[in-house]
């Protein structure tokens, strides 16, 4: 899925999707863990499974 003309407010602690992106469709949910990662110099965030996100539950990841 490609969204073009969306506007995103970016802070060094906070992503703000654009009111218009429906993240039912992206079947996002409120306690989702996304984490930063690198391929071939490209970053992306990449949604962390629920089961990994259960066991690293309650551990410190470097996370403020």
């Amino acid at each position: 899925m490609l969204y073009v003309d969306y506007n995103w407010d970016l802070t060094p602690n906070t992503i703000i999707p654009d009111p218009e992106l429906n993240t039912n469709q992206l079947n996002w949910k409120p306690g989702d863990l996304f984490q930063v990662q690198e391929h071939n110099g490209k970053k992306f965030l990449r949604r962390v499974d629920p089961l990994v996100q259960f066991t690293l539950n309650g551990k410190d990841h470097g996370r403020s």
